[in-house]
């Protein structure tokens, strides 16, 4: 593989960003580098980023994306302003195979479709739901997982629902024919955005068919994944499962968690770490301490990523819900420097996610460091936690009371001194990389 260029294109990427897919991609472009693999990262501008930039020893070349939608691209679906920029970039790297990792407006269909009409080999790694889901949550009207075929009409309408419509006047809303969605669409009102229920379904069955024809390859990181963009019609050769994996980096941090470990003596000592967002469900568990008696011997420490200006309502709800409780600690999001000596502090992990998650990789380095893993049974949650090894379990998602349950099982067990696990092995990125160096070779 020496000598093998790939053009790596994210909406994101540290240091000005950092989720769970700009982890995988900086943990995925280190272990490509050890094959012989040479990455360049290809990302909207961030307001404080250079035109070109290095992170942990990886090349960063950035394009303008104008923050607010322009009347061309809501009204005729054309591109985000300085996207000729993002084509120059591809240009200059043509030879390169071009692999994306998002499905959003600055880093989407438009992106690869431009890498495909320069005769680039192409890939779609597809972290989110939101390939196939409008939702975004593969959460079927708010209530069920959903398998994510797309139906123009039942996806409109659950979207619909979950922007304020009564359910039955969504499903109306979504049966109206498309000219008036798509009329509607280039008109600048609540009342229209609902009427293009139908129209914004049909686009998105649309938005498939065309990444199916521009990708070579399609990646999905889970099973669920995997089998909801089959149904859409992904065909198998073009369809690749490749999980999630830690960095070696993360990995050997992680190692030196059972040594840092402080007193496992009561309280039980609860940990949760995503964003300040409702399908993250950290709301369950917070309502869930709250049936417990004031005497149960429970921590929760909440490491949230603010939610962006003017999104903070769901961040305001659960800090008053917690306000009054003494047993929840709230602190600024943990640094993936301060990762271990975090996780060293706690005794156990809660995804309690409401929605469909791909990973999360919370759960891989909290097994790899010998925290219990309690997680909604859902999505990828369920496919990583694995009930009988004694070191998980799974909760039903948004169930108060099934939560509040299972962490009173669960302070019963530390108190018996049974949760003192030792690390796991966990899936690594190195062998995630040797899947995609295969897959790029293939190409």
């Amino acid at each position: 593989m020496n000598g093998l260029a790939v053009l790596q294109s994210t909406a994101w990427y540290p240091p000005y960003s950092l989720g769970g897919t700009e982890v995988y991609l900086e943990g995925l472009t280190a272990a490509l580098a050890d094959l012989g693999v040479v990455s360049t990262v290809l990302a909207p501008r961030h307001a404080d980023a250079p035109l070109e930039y290095e992170h942990a020893g990886v090349r960063v070349e950035t394009y303008p994306v104008n923050e607010s939608p322009t009347r061309e691209e809501f009204k005729f679906g054309r591109p985000h302003e300085g996207f000729e920029t993002f084509r120059a970039h591809l240009r200059r790297r043509r030879s390169a195979i071009y692999h994306q990792h998002s499905w959003t407006r600055g880093c989407g269909p438009h992106h690869l479709r431009a890498a495909r009409e320069l005769g680039m080999r192409t890939v779609l790694t597809v972290h989110v739901p939101g390939v196939t889901c409008l939702r975004g949550t593969m959460i079927k009207f708010g209530a069920s997982p959903c398998d994510g075929y797309v139906e123009a009409k039942e996806c409109g309408a659950c979207w619909a629902e979950s922007r304020g419509l009564p359910q039955p006047i969504a499903k109306a809303v979504a049966r109206l024919p498309l000219a008036i969605g798509q009329c509607a669409r280039r008109r600048h009102s609540r009342f229209a955005t609902a009427l293009s229920a139908r129209w914004l379904g049909a686009e998105q069955l649309k938005r498939i068919a065309e990444m199916i024809v521009h990708a070579d390859r399609v990646v999905a990181v889970c099973q669920w994944l995997y089998e909801a963009l089959a149904i859409n019609g992904v065909p198998t050769d073009k369809l690749t499962l490749s999980r999630q994996g830690l960095s070696k980096a993360d990995l050997g941090a992680l190692k030196s968690v059972d040594a840092m470990r402080s007193s496992r003596e009561s309280p039980l000592r609860l940990l949760f770490m995503g964003r300040w967002d409702p399908v993250k469900g950290v709301d369950v568990v917070v309502r869930a301490l709250r049936l417990l008696s004031q005497d149960a011997s429970v921590r929760l420490t909440i490491c949230a990523v603010p939610a962006p200006a003017g999104e903070d309502a769901y961040e305001r709800k659960v800090r008053a819900l917690a306000a009054s409780d003494r047993r929840i600690v709230i602190r600024d999001p943990v640094a993936r420097k301060d990762l271990a000596a975090t996780l060293a502090e706690h005794d156990a992990l809660v995804i309690p996610s409401t929605g469909l998650e791909t990973g999360p990789l919370t759960a891989l380095e909290a097994q790899a460091a010998g925290l219990f893993v309690l997680g909604s049974r859902r999505g990828g949650i369920a496919e990583l936690v694995n009930e009988a090894d004694g070191a998980g379990a799974l909760v039903e998602a948004a169930d108060v009371t099934a939560w509040a349950q299972a962490i009173t099982r669960l302070a019963a067990l530390h108190a018996q001194g049974r949760l003192n696990l030792p690390g796991r092995a966990v899936r690594t990125m190195a062998a995630a990389a040797a899947e995609m160096a295969q897959l790029y070779g293939a190409l």
